[in-house]
């Protein structure tokens, strides 16, 4: 049943201020927006437990293009018209309780999953929070990553070096009785994760087990650099070969990669590997800087095509390797993970070992909304060097290895057969 009811003038010029109201609220929430800093490309959800008790999460591309650049606000406002009178029909017709930010958040996504296309969409504060935590790759915290293997048995399963936790002590296998004198018991590590992370304090003191005794630790919280990148140097064939793994392509994963790098290198390494397998993104201007250590100055490390035609990234600066390099894929090796394995692939010629990356060929911009939600939208999509579409294809390995059984069942150095492929390959 509907119905219809006669307004007053004074209650049509209330209307009309109400309206105002919601409209600047609404434009403001799309309108008014800035950008965050940086190119990237972008990521999967991923799970942050604030010590750091990091998920293995997903990066997708980012771009810089304005959402409303050369708009006309009154033309803007015309558009919005059918919103704000949509708005007002439920708000003062519906019987039930309403919570009016939802439907504003809801109309928001309703915009974004109009547009029809999979990378392009609206992520909450919240939600958007962790994806800023996560790829600039600093958070306030102690610096470790803890894990719920039972109710309130939460276990320390990485302390990341030079971090308040590794300085105070806390390590590897130290299960957390109690924070702050309150039990764990009950609790999971997010839990524990919030309370640190909301508690406002400089310091905590955590409660733990080890070798059947409690002990008490006190950690200072500080702003910690997750570690993002590792390394290591492996023997094969009477040969030293560096190996390197980037999990997330941060902000803070060049200058590590550059470092670790330079340190292999002063082991006088004779070829390198590097592992971006379940790496699905991250920052464009952190992988393109990783690939000008490599590449010579004027080869391609991707293409850019939009309505205006293609434009060419090229390598820049003098810096660059001529040892045989391998880089590892898989199916979940997305983004910017995509850009260095067809970089390597095709202008430094090195090797491609796995099997074929995720396929993401597009790039997407983010706009951070005044209340620190987020869009994201497609803007441009990407070539390879040779200008290669992979789009929903993938990067195709130079030597095909699919995975064995053994890792998947036993993960570990000894039973990775692609890293062995890579390793052969490399030392013939």
């Amino acid at each position: 049943m509907t119905s219809n009811k006669k307004q007053s003038g004074k209650t049509k010029k209330k209307k009309k201020e109400n309206q105002n109201k919601i409209f600047k609220k609404i434009v403001d929430k799309i309108k008014s927006i800035k950008s965050t800093s940086g190119d990237a490309f972008s990521t999967k959800e991923v799970v942050v437990v604030m010590i750091f008790s990091l998920g293995i999460g997903f990066l997708m591309c980012f771009g810089c293009i304005n959402l409303f650049t050369g708009k006309n606000y009154l033309k803007v406002s015309k558009d919005l018209d059918k919103i704000v009178d949509t708005y007002y029909a439920i708000v003062d017709n519906y019987y039930g309780d309403l919570d009016k930010d939802s439907l504003i958040e809801g109309a928001i996504e309703g915009m974004i999953s109009s547009v029809g296309d999979t990378y392009t969409s609206y992520t909450n504060i919240d939600d958007t929070a962790i994806f800023d935590e996560t790829i600039n790759g600093k958070y306030e915290g102690i610096g470790c990553t803890i894990a719920t293997y039972e109710l309130g048995k939460i276990v320390v399963i990485e302390v990341f070096e030079d971090s308040p936790a590794f300085i105070a002590g806390l390590k590897v296998g130290d299960v957390i009785k109690k924070v702050d004198n309150i039990s764990c018991e009950d609790k999971t590590s997010s839990d524990i994760s919030d309370y640190i992370k909301d508690s406002g304090k400089e310091k905590i003191v955590l409660t733990v087990a080890r070798d059947n005794m409690e002990m008490d630790i006190t950690i200072n919280l500080s702003k910690v650099e997750v570690p993002y990148v590792n390394g290591q140097i492996l023997e094969y064939a009477g040969k030293k070969v560096g190996y390197m793994q980037i999990i997330i392509f941060s902000s803070t994963a060049y200058s590590q990669f550059k470092n670790k790098l330079e340190e292999l290198e002063k082991e006088k390494i004779d070829s390198l590997i590097i592992d971006v397998r379940d790496n699905s993104g991250g920052y464009l201007t952190t992988v393109t800087d990783i690939l000008n250590l490599f590449l010579e100055k004027g080869k391609v490390i991707y293409q850019l095509e939009d309505s205006n035609g293609k434009v060419e990234k090229k390598d820049t600066t003098r810096e660059k390797r001529n040892y045989p390099l391998a880089v590892l894929i898989n199916n979940a090796s997305a983004s910017a993970s995509e850009i260095l394995a067809s970089a390597i692939k095709e202008s430094y010629g090195g090797l491609v070992v796995g099997t074929n990356s995720y396929g993401k060929g597009t790039v997407q911009q983010t706009k951070k909304l005044l209340d620190g939600s987020m869009i994201k939208y497609t803007t441009q999509k990407w070539l390879t060097p040779n200008g290669n579409f992979i789009d929903e294809v993938g990067v195709t390995p130079t030597n095909i290895v699919e995975l064995s059984e053994a890792y998947k069942t036993n993960p570990s150095f000894g039973n990775d057969n692609q890293l062995k492929e890579a390793l052969k390959l490399l030392t013939e």
